[in-house]
């Protein structure tokens, strides 16, 4: 044996959801599962043992709704999250720090500004703190940005600029733009950042810092992930990377348009079937957003009477999203569409069951759901009589739990506010991730988020709609294992599996939901190989 654990709680969650004490690797597979006693006979002078000591042990977290090439450019960009930075004026103040320490003309880049809590940035704002640089400034949604007047320019976008389908570009009272992008209208500004700070940084930096980022997924226990949005910078930079040996976990890569919000009509057709590179970086979905946040998410209003008024947008036509959707059918791809709003989630199913009745074989493609936030009762359960599976990400209900109960209450929704229980009672096959960097990269966030229906603020959301610890470790495994295809692989701890394992500080089955958060990642192991430790 390469490595045995001993003395812990082994959550195989394997269909029976045995538990054990041990387990054993050997080259990169478990090996057996069993008490400590058991398992301590396979040992070998040259084995690696490791004393659990009470700590648990799980499956490799799989996060199959990520933005992980989105976060990559992080640790070389300016960071603009409100907290820990104290407002606007001192979200401004960093990105003058960073103008005045980089070369004459160079992109700046800010991540993860808030408008809901700061207002939205001006190119006036940005100019005056810039100087010569290029500034693209990232909403904390991904679905808006603000530019400075340098970055307008090169993105060529000037009071003459056409309003792009299903974009906004914000206008002062004299119609000069004033930076800030919503949807569509961010396409250029943002790809062209991307572009940049890819060439700026060249091949080696970029590997080294897909690396640094799985290894901050790997520092929360998550050993594989779905990018939810791959353009062909993503992939350029997968590639790289994979080429180096630089990319530690799996990935798979979710392929949209040719830019963030593009339409994905070559990913449907089949052309980026190469996207199965390697072990590590994988292929064979096709990503369709199907409602923005901005103005608002595809929303029925419903009236004392039950009459239903639309609100809010959607990106396509009922006639749009099905012939993409039976073109990726028709090419044995998957589909994972973006859909938030009911309406939108109506025009989701509307597509799925359509390529079910046309396409021969397309039960077997998994197409998701992802997010799925307000949707109806009636669309629970007519998603869970559908061979899909929905994509959640708990953790929004610890970032922005109080906006779920809003919502449902201003537009009359008749559902719950992330009704994981309801979906679960209905039969629904769930896979629970993150939308990282929209929520907690931290599935233990998630976990904590289902069980104790608590917001960041404290206050309870939907409490009769918890889960189990272990029913949401299920949705972060197998779950999620079954949206990437890799259940034969992983997502259980089982003789023959690939040995990506979790050790966890306490057992989040049996701790208080209110400590579920505290609870440390203290090693994560993928193929055996012990990959992070505390």
């Amino acid at each position: 044996m390469d490595v045995v654990m001993l003395g812990g709680k082994i959550l195989t969650m394997d269909r029976g959801g045995r538990r054990a004490e041990a387990v054993a690797v050997k080259g990169g597979k478990i090996a057996a599962v069993g008490t400590s006693a058991e398992i301590a006979k396979l040992a070998t002078p040259k084995t690696k043992v490791v004393n659990l000591n009470g700590r648990t042990v799980t499956p490799g977290f799989i996060d199959p709704h990520n933005h992980f090439s989105m976060t990559t450019f992080e640790p070389v960009s300016v960071d603009c999250r409100i907290p820990p930075l104290n407002g606007k004026q001192a979200v401004l103040d960093a990105i003058a720090t960073a103008a005045a320490a980089t070369p004459r003309g160079q992109w700046i880049w800010g991540q993860a500004y808030s408008f809901r809590d700061a207002g939205a940035l001006t190119k006036g704002e940005l100019d005056e703190v810039s100087g010569d640089h290029p500034v693209c400034v990232m909403d904390n949604s991904y679905h808006a940005l603000y530019a400075n007047s340098a970055a307008l320019r090169l993105a060529k976008i000037d009071r003459n600029t056409p309003e792009p389908h299903k974009g906004t570009i914000i206008r002062d009272d004299s119609g000069e733009p004033t930076g800030y992008l919503q949807e569509r209208a961010m396409d250029m500004v943002h790809q062209t950042t991307m572009r940049e700070f890819i060439k700026l940084y060249g091949e080696d930096a970029v590997a080294d810092l897909v690396n640094q980022n799985a290894m901050r997924h790997l520092s929360h226990g998550v050993t594989g992930l779905g990018d939810a949005q791959t353009m062909p910078e993503s992939a350029e930079m997968y590639r790289i990377a994979d080429k180096r040996g630089k990319l530690p976990i799996c990935v798979q890569q979710l392929r949209g348009g040719e830019t963030f919000f593009g339409i994905p009509e070559r990913a449907a057709k089949g052309a980026f079937k190469q996207d199965n590179v390697s072990d590590r970086l994988r292929g064979g979905s096709v990503k369709i957003f199907m409602d923005p946040v901005y103005p608002n998410f595809g929303l029925n209003r419903c009236d004392a009477h039950g009459h239903l008024t639309p609100e809010g947008e959607t990106y396509y036509t009922q006639s749009e999203v099905d012939d993409l959707v039976l073109a990726a059918s028709k090419n044995k791809l998957q589909v994972a569409i973006h859909c938030i709003g009911d309406r939108a989630i109506e025009q989701t199913l509307n597509a799925f069951e359509r390529a079910f009745r046309e396409v021969p074989g397309s039960e077997e493609l998994r197409h998701r759901l992802d997010h799925f936030a307000f949707p109806t009762r009636a669309q629970i359960k007519r998603a869970a009589k559908l061979p899909v599976v929905i994509s959640e990400q708990p953790a929004f209900l610890y970032n922005i739990g109080a906006m779920f109960e809003h919502t449902i209450k201003e537009y009359n929704i008749d559902g719950p506010a992330m009704g994981l229980a309801s979906m679960v009672e209905a039969g629904a096959i769930l896979a629970a991730g993150s939308d990282f960097p929209c929520a907690s990269i931290a599935p233990l966030d998630g976990i904590a988020a289902a069980v104790g229906r608590r917001s960041i603020s404290g206050e309870q959301i939907a409490p009769d709609e918890a889960i189990s610890a272990e029913e949401c470790i299920k949705h972060y495994t197998n779950g999620s294992a079954y949206a990437t295809f890799r259940e034969d692989e992983v997502g259980s701890i089982e003789a023959g599996k690939q040995a990506d394992l979790v050790v966890l500080s306490h057992d989040p089955t049996t701790a208080n939901p209110d400590y579920i958060q505290d609870i440390v990642v203290e090693q994560t192991y993928v193929n055996g190989a012990l990959k992070f430790e505390k």
